[in-house]
């Protein structure tokens, strides 16, 4: 692929479309002023950068060491909700000569598997997750002597957090935490006030590698907001083994995020939600018996207006001869979520089954794929049908679930990231 110089001073893909954010962004501009911030905040101490591998904390370590050199000390926390060897293998990658990061690894996923013990709803489990990531720094930061940690928040982060939408994890002093108070070092946030194609095209001006610039948003509490409800070792180890399937099977299709989370067959039993039937079937131009509708116990995170809400997962079981001819058919399947979510306001999202495993555990993958600009809004990717058979197939034949479903569920209503 042919590469350009951008108007923006970074380089851009042949053929890609800037959004209206990076059409008015300048990376060099952006970095002259920030590092002399940073240099001027942290005087003479010295930061830790706490990184994920991702491309915003990233970028965030990259600026703060062009500021701070040798007193910065990049941390990366294992908290145990990590893809299967993902630890080492950022370790390694962020060494690389190319982005020169030397990371120390912290393991602590026995902290965190016990910090979220016991809980289910979505929010309790971020915010747990959040005191412990921040205890740790906090430990780490005594450890080196450092008065300041540098983080990769950026706008979204904050924004959704103060919306109501969702607790980041990585928001602190927006939402009235003092992290000297109460984790002993103060926050620098050299991306807070960008967005994520902002940071990617900061990446590229610093000459990180596109496979990191580029890489998919990977949310900093991991697999924790994937898995459903309770977090057990059980559930973990299908996520771990379905998220490897689901990026190599969704990889070469370039969707923005892409991956899968698992629930328990756990469904609700309300006479109300019947009539979800009917309106599945009348939106799908099917008989209603051959369009079952499960409502999962589990609550998900969605949007509905300018406000977080907490509310069902919809499993619209489409019956076997029919469903792969309507897996061809996006605009069916999006009139049936939207009817859905508009007639039923407790629904926040749907989805459709792609194959089930009889007599299987009783837990099921979702599969999730979005094209997205901003990560504001986001659209339900168009993946051909045959590529979610096969991925549900590879999926069940381990023999860890029993169902394999596809998201079709727009943000909003739906949240990227399900809890």
């Amino acid at each position: 692929m042919i590469n350009n110089k951008s108007s923006t001073g970074g380089t851009v893909a042949s053929g890609e479309r800037l959004s209206v954010a990076v059409q008015g962004f300048h990376p060099s501009s952006f970095l002259t002023s920030e590092t002399a911030r940073l240099e001027k905040a942290v005087s003479t101490g010295k930061a830790i950068a706490a990184v994920s591998g991702g491309v915003d904390s990233t970028v965030a370590a990259l600026v703060a060491k062009k500021a701070l050199g040798d007193r910065l000390s990049p941390i990366f926390i294992d908290t145990g909700f990590l893809r299967a060897g993902e630890p080492e293998e950022v370790k390694s990658r962020l060494a690389d000569s190319a982005i020169g990061l030397r990371v120390r690894l912290v393991r602590a996923g026995g902290r965190f598997l016990e910090g979220v013990k016991g809980q289910s709803a979505a929010e309790e489990k971020r915010k747990k997750f959040r005191e412990t990531f921040y205890q740790v720094l906090g430990e780490e930061a005594k450890r080196d002597g450092c008065e300041y940690v540098v983080q990769g928040t950026i706008a979204p982060d904050w924004i959704e957090t103060q919306g109501g939408i969702k607790t980041q994890h990585n928001v602190l002093q927006q939402v009235g935490i003092d992290p000297l108070t109460s984790f002993g070092f103060k926050i620098i946030e050299p991306l807070s006030e960008l967005y994520k194609d902002q940071v990617r095209l900061l990446g590229r001006h610093l000459n990180l590698p596109n496979d990191m610039s580029q890489r998919q948003p990977f949310p900093g509490p991991g697999l924790l907001v994937r898995c459903i409800g309770n977090v057990s070792k059980t559930k973990l180890g299908v996520l771990k083994s379905s998220t490897k399937i689901i990026e190599e099977k969704l990889g070469p299709f370039n969707y923005e995020q892409y991956f899968g989370a698992v629930i328990e067959n756990r469904f609700v039993k309300d006479p109300a939600y019947k009539k979800l039937q009917e309106t599945a079937a009348a939106a799908l131009g099917l008989p209603a018996p051959e369009t079952p509708v499960d409502v999962f116990e589990d609550r998900v995170t969605g949007v509905k207006g300018d406000d977080r809400a907490y509310g069902r997962l919809a499993g619209i079981k489409i019956r076997e001869d029919s469903r792969e001819t309507l897996g061809w058919l996006p605009e069916k399947l999006r009139h049936a979520q939207s009817t859905i979510v508009e007639g039923m306001p407790e629904i926040t999202r749907v989805a459709v089954l792609v194959k089930e495993r009889r007599g299987g555990p009783p837990l099921s993958v979702i599969v999730r794929a979005v094209s997205t600009r901003d990560f504001m809004t986001a659209a339900v990717a168009p993946v051909p049908w045959k590529i979610l058979k096969d991925i549900a197939e590879s999926i069940l034949k381990s023999g860890d679930a029993s169902r394999v479903y596809y998201d079709i569920s727009p943000k909003p209503p739906g949240t990227i990231e399900f809890e």
